[in-house]
């Protein structure tokens, strides 16, 4: 047993991507590209996808400008479909379904990612968060020395 190597390696503190690489994901991504087609080149990035995420956990800034990029990317995708509705004549009953689905698909996710294209946009309201509390005082108190016997009581029909 003396003859066994270990199986645990020691993690290197080097970084995942270069910031040129993350420059060219991010320029990707605003392209309308998805993250996995542009991690599929294991020649330019060897690592999954799934740690490339945990990479952005770990790393805010980067993750911050991925977001930002796919934001980006869904508008692209969207000024695309707008120019196939104004230049391309589509015959193909199919295609046209085929483009609809496509349309309604990025539709959904720009209302969740971006609310640009959001029905629902936010409404900022200026609205006083403050509660006042006050007492009077003594003598301000309504005299219940006078006549009461007038006060009818209200009547009680429920």
């Amino acid at each position: 047993m003396s003859n066994s190597k270990p199986t645990t390696t020691k993690k290197s503190n080097q970084e995942l991507i270069t910031t040129n690489q993350a420059d060219i994901i991010c320029d990707a991504l605003a392209n309308g590209k998805t993250l996995t087609e542009i991690l599929e080149d294991q020649k330019q990035y060897p690592f999954s996808l799934m740690k490339f995420y945990h990479y952005l956990k770990k790393n805010p800034e980067l993750e911050i400008r991925i977001t930002e990029a796919r934001k980006y990317g869904v508008q692209t995708l969207i000024d695309k479909l707008l120019q196939v509705f104004q230049y391309q004549e589509v015959e193909n009953p199919n295609a046209i379904l085929w483009i609809r689905e496509k349309t309604k698909f990025i539709t959904f996710l720009a209302n969740k990612l971006t609310d640009l294209y959001s029905d629902n946009k936010p409404i900022k309201q200026n609205i006083d968060q403050k509660m006042t509390i006050s007492w009077e005082e003594p003598n301000d108190m309504i005299d219940v020395s006078e006549d009461v016997t007038d006060i009818t009581p209200p009547d009680n029909k429920d």
